[in-house]
């Protein structure tokens, strides 16, 4: 049996089974069980790179980069090759954004968010944004 993380993988299968299924991977990825250990959450320089035609879910939006890390931290089944994070200025308030994976189409991006399995969030609780809208929010802000 093939183990995961010293964990036999079947017993990771319902955890991430979706964001193998409904989640298009990056293009030249590693293993996940690699990308999952090494890799870190994709920035705004990522989502800019994407067609303006695709859409990804914003997880959530927080008021400090701390906030987004103890998120992430503790939910496990996020797959972290599929995040990315900027921040924009809201008023006199610098917030962070987490969303996750991009998708060709918003069907495909509602199948995703509507199977999320979260500890913290549920599906209502995230937004299918259009890239082009977290484009305009990035170029708005100064990203570090």
């Amino acid at each position: 049996m093939k183990r995961l993380f010293g964990v036999p993988k079947i017993m990771f299968g319902s955890i991430l089974a979706w964001s193998t299924m409904l989640l298009p991977a990056h293009a030249g990825a590693e293993e996940p069980s690699l990308i999952l250990m090494t890799r870190p959450i994709d920035q705004a320089e990522w989502l800019i790179r994407q067609p303006d035609s695709a859409y990804t879910i914003q997880l959530l939006t927080v008021s400090s980069r701390g906030q987004v890390k103890e998120f992430v931290a503790g939910e496990p089944a996020l797959p972290l090759d599929r995040l990315a994070t900027f921040r924009y200025q809201s008023g006199d308030d610098l917030l962070y954004v987490l969303t996750l994976g991009r998708f060709d189409s918003v069907e495909a991006a509602y199948r995703a968010r509507d199977a999320l399995m979260l500890n913290g969030l549920v599906a209502s609780d995230t937004w299918v944004r259009p890239l082009t809208d977290v484009k305009r929010s990035i170029r708005t802000t100064l990203q570090d």
